[in-house]
């Protein structure tokens, strides 16, 4: 039956692509659609842990519909199957999906408005904080109920100046809405060359509130482009962290990268960077566009925890088709 579901998402999934090619005209259907299918394979490694690996299979897919004046409304519908709900994108708290492997919702919903270069974004929406997502990650890879914020965020350009801001407040399971503000102002000195800062706060109902400030530059040349952030909270101990990355692009279609990172244990917000909390590491990658619409990626990751030592892994390789 498990099986039924998977294949059903990824029905779903190209035959929405179909209708939406076929819709294409905006100006007729009034909505744009998008959004991607994804199937990807991972296995996890821990020192003293058996090992873990699973598939899941994904939908996101986006409508949008135009109210005039620069304004919109958009709902997402999200959907995974997961062959081991422990590996999987969705909240797996038991009062949320628990070790369900299948769901489907509406999971990102609201209106947004088009303000010259800048856009603003009202309502459930996944948000990422800092250049490399260091402080804090609830991305758009998340699948379900619980797993992203509710509020405002803001992002383009004003004055010649990178613009990114949010004033949110988690979707948690039961009262824990932690509240999160954050500014991020971005520079460009010149075309290779740009960098940033950011000042947050993240308010934690059970933890207690902790203040952040980060520093990103990017530096391009030919086909190398090097990315570093690294950011600290108010925490008196176990409060930094940094990540840098190397990018090489062999042509258009091919790239490949190596992060190294350390994010402390009170370095992020919430323990909810895009890099796992009390850990340090590398991660390689290779990214590969087959066509317009397919892609592939690979990632390895060599980490271990900062406080024991504890060494774990984990290999990711991803299948991606965009609608």
């Amino acid at each position: 039956m498990k099986k039924v579901v998977a294949l059903a998402i990824a029905g779903i999934v190209f035959s929405t692509s179909s209708l939406a090619l076929a819709a294409e005209p905006e100006s007729e259907s009034g909505i744009k659609l998008s959004g991607d299918v994804t199937v990807k394979y991972e296995k996890d490694t821990k020192d003293g842990e058996a090992n873990a690996s699973g598939t899941m299979s994904s939908l996101r897919l986006t409508g949008e519909a135009a109210l005039g004046s620069g304004w919109s409304v958009f709902a997402r519908l999200g959907a995974q199957y997961a062959t081991n709900p422990a590996l999987a994108d969705y909240n797996t708290d038991g009062s949320v999906y628990g070790d369900k492997k299948t769901v489907m919702t509406l999971d990102q919903f609201g209106v947004t408005k088009q303000a010259g270069d800048l856009a603003f974004k009202l309502g459930r929406q996944d948000l990422t904080i800092g250049a490399t997502s260091l402080l804090y990650s609830r991305s758009e890879s998340n699948i379900g109920k619980r797993a992203f914020v509710d509020g405002v965020t803001v992002n383009g350009a004003a004055a010649g100046l990178d613009i990114n801001a949010a004033f949110v407040q988690e979707d948690n399971a039961g009262d824990e809405d932690n509240r999160i503000y954050a500014i991020r102002t971005g520079f460009h000195p010149n075309k290779q060359l740009q960098w940033g800062i950011t000042l947050g706060r993240y308010q934690d109902r059970v933890n207690g509130n902790t203040n952040h400030w980060a520093l990103d530059s990017s530096y391009q040349q030919g086909k190398h482009t090097w990315t570093a952030e690294y950011t600290q909270s108010n925490r008196s101990e176990d409060n930094r962290a940094y990540a840098v990355t190397w990018n090489y692009g062999f042509d258009d279609k091919t790239s490949m990268y190596i992060t190294a990172f350390k994010v402390e244990t009170n370095g992020d917000m919430g323990k909810q960077s895009d890099f796992d909390n009390n850990n340090k590491g590398f991660y390689y990658g290779v990214k590969h566009q087959l066509n317009k619409d397919n892609s592939l990626e690979l990632v390895y990751k060599d980490q271990k925890e900062v406080d024991s030592g504890l060494k774990n892994t984990k290999l990711e390789a991803t299948f991606t088709h965009s609608i």
